[in-house]
This record gives C-alpha cells, structure tokens and sequence, in this order.
C-alpha cells in the first residue's frame, strides 16, 4: 500500500481566501513521506479535485484518505463530493458534479464539525470488510462503529470552538453581557439544513456551558432572515423573550436569564449603571469571501451589531485539526489492511 492524502476545500476567485487555506495547510505537520495534495472543488485553476487525485495516482499512490475542509457535513458539498468520489452510491440532492477518475481506494474523512457524511453506505462489496465498492465512508455503521467512523467528538467540538473564540476576542465581546450570532450559509435542502442546525445548536450551547458570551443563536444565510436572528437575540438577551414564538425559541441556545446585572470585570466602565447588551456577529465561514464582506453586511445594514468580517481562518487550531484527522485516516487504511 502506498498512502496519500487529498485536502479538499470549496475554492474561490478571491486570491485571499485561497491564500488563508494555502498557509493553514502548509503550516500543519504532516505525516513524513506521505504524498499531499491540495485541491479546489471550483473556481481555481489547475486545482481541481481530479488535478490532485491525478497528482497523488502519478506519484504510486493506490489508498487516498480524503480530507474536506468544510465546516459542517451540511455542506451539499461534502456530500456530493463523497459521490464523485464512489464512496456514495448517489447523492442525496441534485449535482452536477461528475464522477471522478479514480483508480485508487478511497478513505473519506470527515469534516470539522466531527459529522458523519453517509447515513448509508449499502451492502459491503467483500473484497475488503467495511468497503462499499472498493470505496469507504465515515459513517452509516451503528454504535461504536459510527462513533469510529463519524460523528462529532470533543475534538472536533473544540476545533470550532477555539476559532469562534478568538473571534469573540477579536471583537471585544463581553461574556456576562453580550451576545453572540453565528451566522453559517447553510443549505435549502435536507438532510443538510438539519444537519446545519444541529451542528450550530452544539456549538451556541458550548460557548455560553463554557462562559464565553451570555446568549448564542445562530442563522442560515440561504433561507432565513439574518437581521430578524439578531434583534430577536438582542430582544432576548433584555429579557423580553415573550411573543417571539416556538421558532425563535427554537433557534435561540439555551442561557440565563440574569436577575441582577452580570459581572462585567473590574475594568468596565459602566459601573452601577445598567448594562448595554451587545450582539456580535460571526460568519461561520473558513476564509473570507464574497458572503463575508458583502453579504452579510448587507443583510444587518439597519442592525446595530458588532461585526468585523473577519473568519475563522488564520487559526493554528486548523492545522492541529488537519494533523489529527491525517494520522486518523492513516491509521484507518493500515488497520483496514490488516484485517
């Protein structure tokens, strides 16, 4: 067996979202001797996922473990990736991506947010246990399998978490006071919108169970209303809550409702006067783009928020990500072989 590994990420024509992914990937340590290739699902030129699988074949190498570097299994993308690839029999929304050319086995990691990509891979072809076609998935096994294969961990929990924190930092949020709004493309489609849901649900829980804001909720770019999301937080967080409804429950994380005014640090100027709650806005994007810095801004023009457009890129937590999920998968072909 000759390993390599394939990064995939979404692509850009701003030079300066290719740039920020370019460096985390070249920052991370990888395995000595190991083949990498980095690859764009568009917009890049001569970087295309088969120009890396082409690269990766050339060099002798017949076992590839796939990283996608997108932020949540949510993504359409993972999913219609995971099919162009043979690792899925079909997608579960329409494409127009086209199976790949790929001679070499495929081990199909998972993405940041820790979620499983394949609920089903269907009958194993029985040349290798656990392959489908030859081809291999992070989910669709039960129990201790799944949890092996997919499904969010502490680590994979933490990764966003750290990078969403420095950008609470970053824009000066005050975790006794302010809130927090995790805004994220999304998807129209499901299982992905649920998909979406559940992984910002998780992550807006853990920044208010671990004290890094007072209140956290999140919005979909692609089919919900990202200046309603942030007044109808603000208007929580004033303790108003009342006639905003099962869905704004819904997408609120749960947090406390203060009964006197939250400590705010012996360096507070406001003193014994009453506390300003504050929204701050975070694009849960890896690297900045055209949704960042035009959308978004756009969207909370009228909205007095904190917003900055900076992304969750540069971050060496990514790079850790990245050398954990390659010694993952690594480790994954060899046991597989052994077998």
């Amino acid at each position: 067996m000759k390993p390599g590994l394939l990064v995939i990420s979404h692509g850009s024509r701003d030079g300066s979202w290719v740039t920020l992914v370019d460096e985390a990937i070249a920052k991370a340590a990888w395995p000595e001797g190991v083949p990498i290739a980095s690859s764009f699902l568009e917009c890049v030129p001569n970087r295309t996922i088969q120009d890396g699988i082409d690269a990766l074949e050339a060099q002798g190498v017949d076992h590839i473990g796939v990283i996608p570097l997108f932020v949540s299994a949510g993504s359409t993308h993972v999913d219609e990736i995971a099919y162009a690839l043979g690792v899925t029999a079909a997608p579960l929304a329409e494409t127009g991506l086209a199976p790949f050319r790929v001679n070499a086995r495929v081990l199909y990691g998972r993405p940041l947010d820790g979620g499983a990509v394949a609920a089903d891979l269907g009958a194993a072809s029985g040349e290798w246990p656990g392959l489908a076609d030859g081809k291999e998935a992070n989910g669709g096994a039960g129990g201790d399998a799944a949890r092996a294969l997919g499904g969010a961990d502490d680590a994979e929990e933490d990764i966003l978490l750290r990078m969403v924190e420095a950008r609470l930092r970053g824009l000066g949020v005050r975790p006794g006071a302010d809130g927090v709004l995790l805004v994220a493309h999304g998807s129209q489609h499901e299982p992905f919108q649920a998909r979406w849901h559940d992984s910002l649900r998780g992550l807006e829980r853990l920044l208010v169970k671990r004290g890094m804001c007072a209140a956290a909720s999140h919005a979909l770019l692609c089919c919900e209303d990202v200046a309603a999301a942030a007044q109808r937080l603000m208007s929580l967080l004033g303790g108003a809550a009342d006639g905003f409804g099962e869905r704004a429950e819904k997408l609120a994380a749960p947090f406390p409702m203060f009964d006197t005014a939250p400590s705010l640090g012996a360096d507070d100027e406001l003193g014994n006067h009453a506390v300003k709650r504050r929204v701050a806005v975070v694009p849960v994007f890896l690297s900045r783009g055209y949704f960042t810095t035009h959308v978004i801004p756009e969207r909370l023009a009228d909205v007095p928020v904190m917003y900055d457009g900076q992304t969750l890129l540069p971050h060496p937590a990514l790079g850790r990500w990245l050398e954990r999920e390659a010694e993952r998968l690594l480790a994954m072909l060899a046991g597989r072989l052994k077998d």
